[in-house]
């Protein structure tokens, strides 16, 4: 471990840090943002993919004639945020960007081993 991060580990500062990412409806993303922002959420990521799962894409009938759409579009979310706020992270996506319907999305929590704030040098949840 080097010197800086047994500093920090010593001074207690800087919490663990986690990486969520979401798989939403594109519909979804405002509602989903107001309700992450409602609950202290202070950035997160967005982009635009294709994908697919259990539904395995759909078909469209566009100007009379029938095709496959193989992949879906979603929107994929990465946010960042202390541990102890992620399990309501979690909750807050999964109960906004629920309809009832197959491909709501999917949501995956990982561990982040360290976040740096590029201007300040703060780390982990200080870096948020």
């Amino acid at each position: 471990m080097s010197a800086r991060a047994e500093q920090v580990r010593s001074e207690g500062k800087g919490c663990k840090v986690k990486l969520i990412i979401a798989a939403i409806k594109p519909f979804k993303l405002e509602e989903v943002r107001e309700a992450l922002t409602g609950i202290g959420v202070r950035g997160m990521m967005v982009t635009e993919i294709k994908g697919f799962g259990l539904q395995s894409g759909h078909t469209e009938i566009y100007r009379g004639a029938e095709y496959a759409v193989n992949f879906v579009p979603k929107m994929r979310l990465e946010i960042v945020v202390a541990d102890s706020l992620a399990d309501q992270v979690i909750d807050t996506i999964t109960k906004t960007a629920r309809t009832g319907k197959i491909g709501d999305g999917k949501i995956f929590v990982l561990d982040v081993s360290q976040a740096v704030r590029v201007r300040t040098g703060e780390t982990n949840d200080d870096a948020l």
